[in-house]
């Protein structure tokens, strides 16, 4: 399939993505401020999550990552913090909807 430099290279560039994404929701939240800002935050951080779950997944259909027992509950625990993240963004929205 993928030689292990063509791995090495595409996990990199997933890495530098997943980065990149973290860094900009921080900067572009602080814009927001308050509970607003906190709750944006977390939904994108959730849906960081969710991402790099759906990432693994698809990078193992293509046999660049090995699939193991590992990795598919390391994917069940991201989904599950990204429930959780995505829980306290929405439950931030709630609490401004009913100031």
């Amino acid at each position: 399939m993928f030689d292990l430099d063509y791995t090495l290279i595409i996990q990199g560039c997933v890495v530098a993505i997943i980065i990149g994404i973290f860094y900009n929701l921080w900067i572009s939240t602080k814009v927001y401020g308050g509970i607003i800002g906190s709750a944006l935050r977390f939904l994108g951080v959730g849906l960081l999550f969710f991402t790099i779950a759906v990432l693994e997944k698809s990078l193992a259909n293509f046999s660049v990552l090995p699939m193991t027992g590992s990795l598919s509950m390391l994917q069940d625990v991201l989904n599950l913090f990204g429930l959780g993240f995505s829980a306290l963004g929405f439950s931030k929205l709630a609490s401004v909807a009913k100031q």
